[in-house]
């Protein structure tokens, strides 16, 4: 091959060598830094969230876009194959430094960026906080930088001492956290007390029922009300039509994340 053809590359972090030793960073001029791992091609997408005023941005979450053989993976399909292959933590890490290097080229002063934590690795966070804080060091990034995101579903599924411990962990180190999806299927506020986020992310279906109907937007306020007096911020997600959009500002939500606002992107 040409050496004119090939793609700009960018420097792998000795940590993430050491996980995958053929590892390599690529430029793409779409879709920014990509990597391969598992014959999987990895690229990171990013959805802003805002402030109530829809224009002011608050911190992006990175999303994973994983493809194989130019076919789109969902991101449960990849890390099911990196599981599959014993390789889940190392596969974590890869994924999260893949994401901090596409948001350190071009991030705001005072930047967040939101980060989803597989849930298997819960238990093992203090096998691994140190090595990731070292990878967040080399890109410039410290822990106060993140917001680390915990489905609800697993908060709720997870033993609760392993839970604590993990939470503890976290918060230690200076992450901030948030709990993603509250309110899919249901409520756990048992779980909520003992996590104590730092935000609350409201599950999309409970903006789109409470757009079609009165009692469920007044619900819907009173859930924010609620939530609020934990101390939490709450963030609006699934804002995807102007009135999904003025009932979130009513309710009093601290921030707004949908379609409307912001699709995910590639930065390049």
């Amino acid at each position: 091959m040409n050496d004119t053809l090939r793609p700009p590359t960018f420097p792998v972090p000795p940590e993430i060598r050491r996980d995958w030793p053929r590892s390599q960073f690529s430029i793409d001029a779409i879709e920014g830094v990509v990597t391969e791992a598992l014959g999987m091609r990895l690229a990171s997408a990013f959805q802003p969230i805002f402030a109530p005023d829809g224009r002011t941005v608050l911190g992006e979450e990175a999303l994973l876009r994983a493809s194989l053989r130019r076919k789109s993976l969902a991101p449960p399909t990849a890390f099911s194959a990196a599981r599959a292959s014993d390789v889940l933590v190392g596969f974590d890490r890869l994924c999260r430094t893949l994401h901090l290097i596409n948001f350190a080229a071009y991030a705001r002063p005072n930047r967040t960026l939101f980060l989803n934590v597989h849930p298997e690795l819960l238990p093992a966070v203090e096998a691994h906080g140190a090595y990731f804080e070292r990878i967040l060091e080399s890109q410039g990034f410290k822990p106060a930088d993140v917001v680390l995101e915990l489905l609800e579903s697993d908060v709720t599924a997870a033993e609760p001492e392993a839970l604590t411990r993990a939470v503890a962990n976290f918060r230690s180190r200076g992450y901030r956290i948030a709990l993603d999806d509250f309110g899919h299927g249901h409520a756990n506020f048992d779980r909520l007390w003992a996590t104590a986020p730092d935000y609350v992310k409201l599950d999309r279906e409970l903006l789109r029922l409470a757009g079609r109907d009165d009692k469920a937007a007044r619900g819907y306020r009173q859930l924010v009300a609620l939530l609020r007096d934990t101390g939490a911020r709450i963030v609006a997600e699934g804002v995807e039509t102007a009135t999904e959009l003025a009932i979130a500002r009513d309710a009093g939500v601290d921030a707004l994340q949908g379609f409307l606002l912001g699709e995910p992107g590639y930065r390049h």
